[in-house]
């Protein structure tokens, strides 16, 4: 379930038509609004999570400091119990204050574009905000405040060389970014990405609007079956058992336990039964599943409900990767 907070983002990727149809300013609803929309989906029996829909919740961290979070905590704390997600950039990892608030509020999942950790393609595609970082250092930071980072990544810059696909995988492993998004690069109308391509004469048509099904619509430096090959090897190998299961075992290590669970219910518990029946019995992965599941047992025993959930995420990726990637 979603409720929307602002819109706009302060940055401008060539890549991204945010700024070209939305603007550079951010524009919130007020606080009394949100508080709202939120009472409304409990009053209707909502108990799941909530997708704040902002392209950049962070945008303007003076009125989310001193306005919507504070309001946040003080609904999570009448005894909601409600998980909350949203877009933010990576520099959330540079405000301490802004972690705990968010924690407090219920954010225990955001979702980054961190694109690539290469430096020369971040700077070729204006993604200055993630220049010159420690991305790792970052993602791990957010992490042991209590947010697990979903993260978005792109191939097929310019820049890219088949050494590229091996890199983005290595920062992925070592970050411990469970769910990871990976697509090709696709330039939309109204971009700057767009408007080169064009000039170049590398523009193949129209994009699908699904970056993660294998395809663009631009023509790249690098052999476009290479790419394409390159992308599907890289998603084989990032939802492949044995590297995702050691990737939930990186982030278990690093996530801190939010301070604000969801609660436990039957939907919960017969989760548990069926993933150990599908995956833990009848899946390829079960010998990975129950190493998880006794590993978080002995280490992190608090998470042992985010492990199983996890796990449940693995299945599904697999799945998509079998039915759109390969």
């Amino acid at each position: 379930m979603s409720v929307q907070y602002g819109r706009g983002c302060p940055y401008d990727c060539d890549f991204c038509n945010v700024t070209a149809l939305l603007g550079h300013r951010p524009r919130t609803k007020n606080t009394a609004q949100v508080v709202e929309e939120l009472d409304r989906l409990y009053a209707l029996g909502w108990r799941g999570g909530i997708f704040f829909v902002d392209d950049n919740l962070i945008g303007n961290r003076r009125a989310l400091k001193s306005e919507l979070l504070p309001a946040l905590i003080a609904w999570q704390r009448d005894k909601r119990h409600i998980p909350f997600t949203a877009q933010v950039s990576i520099n959330l990892a540079d405000d301490e204050e802004l972690l705990r608030m968010m924690a407090e509020a219920g954010f225990d999942a955001v979702f980054v574009g961190i694109e690539t950790p290469d430096d020369s393609a971040l700077a070729a595609s204006n993604k200055k905000q993630n220049l010159g970082r420690d991305l790792v250092a970052d993602v791990r930071r957010i992490q042991r405040a209590g947010i697990e980072v979903y993260a978005g990544f792109i191939v097929g810059f310019d820049s890219d060389t088949p050494a590229s696909f091996r890199r983005q995988a290595d920062f992925i492993r070592d970050s411990g970014i469970v769910t990871a998004m990976v697509g090709l690069l696709q330039a939309p109308p109204g971009t700057r990405l767009h408007d080169r391509m064009r000039r170049e004469g590398r523009l193949l048509g129209a994009m699908t609007g699904d970056n993660v099904d294998g395809t663009t619509n631009i023509l790249p430096r690098m052999r476009l079956d290479t790419l394409r090959e390159q992308y599907r090897a890289l998603i084989r190998h990032l939802y492949a058992p044995r590297p995702y299961y050691r990737r939930v075992r990186t982030f278990l290590r690093e996530y801190r336990v939010p301070p604000v669970k969801a609660r436990a219910d039957v939907q919960r518990l017969l989760a548990v039964v069926r993933s150990s029946f599908r995956l833990g019995l009848l899946g390829k992965e079960r010998l990975h599943f129950w190493r998880l599941l006794a590993w978080t047992t002995v280490r992190r025993p608090r998470l042992f409900s985010r492990a199983v959930t996890l796990a449940i995420y693995g299945y599904h990726f697999r799945r998509v990767r079998e039915l759109h990637i390969l």
